[in-house]
C-alpha cells in the first residue's frame, strides 16, 4: 500500500527545486479566457468578416434591390406577351362533327354535332399552349389547323394542320396537334 505525503515545499523562490520540478513535470496553471474559448471567437469573427464581404459585393454582381421580390406586378408582363390560338375545323359541305380539343388551361372540352366549318377562339399568356384537338364528321372529309397569333407584329401562323384522306366511305376523322403553340 502506498501512501501519499502531504507537500512540503518551499515558497520561496531561492529554494531548491521540488520533485515535480526534478521529473519535468509542470505545476498546474490557470488557463485565461483566450486561451480556453480561440476557437469559438475565431468561427464568430470569420462568419462575420464573410457576412460583412458578402453584403458590400451583393450589389457587383448583378443583384440589385427589387430583383427578389417587390419588382414589377406579373399583370403588365401579362398583357405584353398575350397570345391568340384560334382552332378551326371544315369539311365537306353541310356536315356536323363532333370535336374534342384542349382549352389554354389544357383541360378537354367537347363540342358535339357542331355544324362545320367551325372554329373557336383561346387567348393566353402562357408562353406556350399544348393545342390538340381530335375531330369526326359524318361528311367525306375534313380538315384542321391552329391560327397563331403572338402579337408581336409577325402576324398570324397556321401550325398543326391536317386533312383526312379524300372521299373516306365511313365518318372522316383528323386530328392536329402543336405542343407548343
Amino acid at each position: 500500500m502506498t501512501t501519499t505525503e502531504p507537500r512540503r515545499e518551499s515558497l520561496d523562490p531561492k529554494a531548491p527545486p521540488s520533485t515535480e520540478e526534478k521529473l519535468g513535470r509542470q505545476p498546474a496553471r490557470k488557463k485565461g479566457l483566450f486561451a480556453r474559448y480561440w476557437l469559438v471567437v475565431t468561427i464568430v469573427a470569420v462568419v462575420a468578416l464573410s457576412g460583412f464581404l458578402v453584403y458590400r459585393l451583393h450589389g457587383v454582381f448583378g443583384v440589385h434591390k427589387g430583383s427578389f421580390g417587390g419588382g414589377t406586378s406579373g399583370e403588365v408582363l401579362d398583357e405584353f406577351n398575350a397570345k391568340t390560338i384560334t382552332l378551326e375545323v371544315w369539311g365537306s359541305p353541310g356536315s356536323t362533327a363532333t370535336i374534342n380539343y384542349l382549352d389554354e388551361n389544357s383541360h378537354p372540352q367537347q363540342a358535339l354535332n357542331v355544324p362545320l366549318p367551325w372554329s373557336t377562339v383561346l387567348k393566353s399568356t402562357k408562353p406556350g399552349i399544348p393545342a390538340n384537338l381530335v375531330a369526326q364528321g359524318d361528311g367525306s372529309w375534313i380538315a384542321c389547323h391552329f391560327v397563331v397569333d403572338n402579337h408581336d407584329g409577325r402576324g398570324e401562323t397556321i401550325k398543326g394542320a391536317n386533312q383526312s384522306p379524300a372521299n373516306e366511305n365511313v365518318n372522316a376523322f383528323v386530328y392536329c396537334l402543336d405542343k407548343s403553340a
